[in-house]
């Protein structure tokens, strides 16, 4: 562990004069030139890059412009030095393959932030800046040339202002260097106020409680999608990303027990409820965005999440043009 923590040390202090061109915190403007364009685009949530043949020709066929790229998860942990615990990186993922193999595809670094690393006593612009050094020397090590980067986090009503500062404190830093910051929001944060970001990405997926046995599908409902449209009004540009993957939940005597995933035994006691990101669903709730989000007049791009061929598979082509279609 100690090996580890003094190599990231070093490349970071490497990576530190290599960057100094992009400016300091001292006396610099730090307004941003980030413009997002609309493309299609979809996520790489897993913790080995290593595409497959069919991964990287959906890339190709669907003309796939960005690629959110789940780089690290900010974690807490003792790290016996005397301060308690600590946010860390945890999660990391291991590169197997250059992704100068996938052409011209943007990647967008992501970081997905725990509500346990955020209440740390920890300087909002301490972890910000350890956040974006872990980026740069992740992207200067897979030679990764990075626009913007985006965080992700599950903040409700109480860790909100936690979150909303570490957003703050990052979009400056990323600013000085000419870059952007998006963030995800999910559809119970859509009726807050947004932080202080670039963009967002609405996560219309997980739209229900998964651990409730009477819901029939947890992954995506229209109808939940509509019903929180109704009543609210996005006070930031917003990108959708849409679910392509499914699962088994499995239930005994209505308490939730665990998701099963495929290829995993359902030889089990109790009642198993298999979910799937139908089709149908995700067109419906597609179509029920524009009408009902009443200050959307501009071009949104659609994201899809995630980059498996197991799950991808299953769709024709066509259904995959329609889900990208603006």
């Amino acid at each position: 562990m100690k090996k580890v923590l003094s190599l990231l040390a070093a490349l970071c202090s490497m990576l530190t004069l290599v960057s100094c061109s992009d400016g300091g915190r001292g006396g610099k403007d730090t307004s941003s030139h980030f413009v997002h364009q609309p493309a299609n685009a979809v996520y790489h949530w897993k913790t080995v890059y290593n595409p497959n043949a069919f991964e990287k020709e959906f890339l190709k066929k669907h003309h796939i412009g960005r690629l959110y790229l789940k780089f690290f998860d900010v974690g807490v942990d003792n790290l016996y030095d005397g301060k308690g615990e600590q946010p860390v990186p945890i999660a990391t993922t291991i590169f197997r393959d250059s992704i100068k193999h996938i052409g011209d595809v943007e990647v967008v670094p992501v970081v997905f932030i725990t509500v346990e690393a955020l209440r740390l006593d920890v300087p909002n612009y301490s972890l910000a800046e350890r956040i974006i050094e872990r980026v740069d020397a992740m992207c200067w090590a897979n030679h990764i040339a990075y626009r913007e980067v985006q965080l992700d986090c599950d903040w409700t009503r109480e860790t909100k202002p936690l979150f909303f500062e570490l957003c703050q404190e990052v979009r400056r830093l990323l600013h000085e260097k000419q870059k952007g910051l998006s963030a995800t929001i999910r559809l119970h944060q859509l009726r807050d106020t947004l932080p202080d970001i670039d963009y967002g990405v609405l996560m219309l997926y997980n739209t229900e409680s998964l651990v409730n046995p009477d819901v029939k599908n947890s992954i995506l409902s229209s109808n939940v999608v509509k019903e929180y449209m109704r009543h609210v009004e996005a006070d930031k540009h917003l990108d959708f990303a849409f679910p392509t993957y499914e699962w088994t939940l499995w239930f005994k005597d209505r308490k939730f027990m665990g998701i099963l995933r495929p290829g995993q035994d359902t030889n089990v006691e109790g009642t198993l409820r298999h979910e799937t990101s139908d089709f149908s669903e995700i067109i419906a709730a597609k179509h029920a965005i524009r009408p009902l989000l009443k200050d959307i007049g501009y071009p949104s791009s659609t994201i899809i999440y995630h980059l498996d061929s197991a799950n991808l598979s299953r769709y024709t082509d066509h259904e995959i043009s329609e889900i990208y279609r603006p």
